[in-house]
């Protein structure tokens, strides 16, 4: 398939959707022929926006249309495991958007069911594939900051979801919804990437909801998750989230090293009693090609997908990855809830 378009049809036509949509007819490897959406108002949207021939409102019509060779899943977790399943057995490729399931072992039956279907499995965490957190990576890796030990990340998304159909998921705690799962997972995975994607240990966590909207036997979402992740080697990762917050401190991702530290997009070290920045420049290992004008939010995960199934590079995220983070997810959530520390 290295030489022909990929056919792609998303499923799902909320802000994620939307943007993957773009995304694909960005680039040169994949066409956006179909959709399938059951809210009217998004059906109709995203398929006059984007000129999309195919709209169904069953995912299971999209599935059946033999001109799809993949599919795009920005669908609730909820549901996302069947769908997965159901894509692989109609024979299509699929781009999974996170969070990836409701908990860990569905990833597994995604693995296996990929495996038997012999085709591609992504999973998405789009900041993975921005070419300056790639080279970040490799600084790392090579040794730029000593050997890492500690990230940490602090941030606020400052908005509340309305409590619908489409956003219900939202408010569900466990669903992977709230502030850490729907916001800053992204961020979460990023610097234990950066750090290697090393084994996690054990987890401790705490959480506040502050605007609950859902009183269901599951609780309220988080709106504010604090977090300690412990891995191998002693290395660790401090989360602290809010999806609502009355403060105006700025947000922070940052890579602690022996020698060195990740801030702000490059490296900062403490040198003759001064700090001192350097930029990083790092190879990348991934060529997109010639890219547009304007490159959208989603593009270099949506081409790596298309590169993968064309067998030019490994699906990144992968199933084993992917598997390993919601492990991360599940104890970090699970530990707040029970206010005890989580064994991995």
């Amino acid at each position: 398939m290295s030489n022909q378009i990929i056919q792609l049809g998303v499923v799902g036509c909320g802000w994620a959707g939307c943007q993957a949509i773009y995304a694909a007819n960005a680039t040169s490897r994949l066409n956006v022929i179909a959709i399938a959406e059951r809210d009217p108002i998004r059906h109709e949207q995203a398929g006059n926006n984007y000129a999309v021939p195919h709209r169904y409102a069953d995912y299971q019509e999209l599935l059946d249309n033999p001109s799809v060779d993949a599919v795009y899943l920005a669908t609730s977790p909820d549901g996302r495991l069947q769908q997965v399943l159901d894509t692989l057995n109609a024979g299509k490729h699929v781009l999974v958007q996170k969070p990836h399931a409701i908990r860990a072992p569905e990833i597994l039956e995604m693995e296996t069911a990929a495996q038997q279907a012999g085709k591609t499995l992504q999973f998405c965490y789009f900041m993975r594939h921005f070419p300056h957190n790639r080279q970040i990576r490799r600084a790392v890796l090579n040794g730029a900051i000593g050997e890492p030990f500690h990230a940490r990340v602090f941030g606020k998304f400052n908005s509340i979801p309305t409590l619908d159909a489409n956003s219900r998921w939202l408010h569900v705690y466990g669903q992977k919804g709230g502030s850490l799962g729907q916001h800053y997972s992204h961020e979460l995975n990023l610097t234990w990437w950066w750090l290697g994607c090393p084994k996690p240990e054990w987890a401790f966590a705490s959480k506040h909801v502050l605007y609950p909207q859902y009183d269901g036997p599951e609780g309220a979402a988080e709106d504010y998750f604090t977090g300690l992740l412990g891995c191998e080697g002693g290395k660790t990762i401090q989360i602290d989230c809010s999806r609502m917050s009355h403060s105006d401190s700025g947000s922070v991702v940052e890579l602690y090293g022996t020698t060195g530290a990740i801030t702000n997009g490059g490296i900062s070290r403490f040198k003759d009693g001064e700090f001192v920045r350097e930029a990083i420049d790092e190879p990348t290992e991934i060529d997109h090609g010639e890219l547009p004008e304007e490159v959208p939010v989603f593009y270099y995960e949506l081409n790596h997908f298309a590169m993968a199934i064309a067998g030019e590079v490994a699906p990144d995220v992968d199933a084993s990855n992917a598997y390993t983070f919601m492990q991360i997810l599940d104890a970090l959530y699970d530990s707040a809830k029970s206010d005890e520390k989580v064994y991995i």
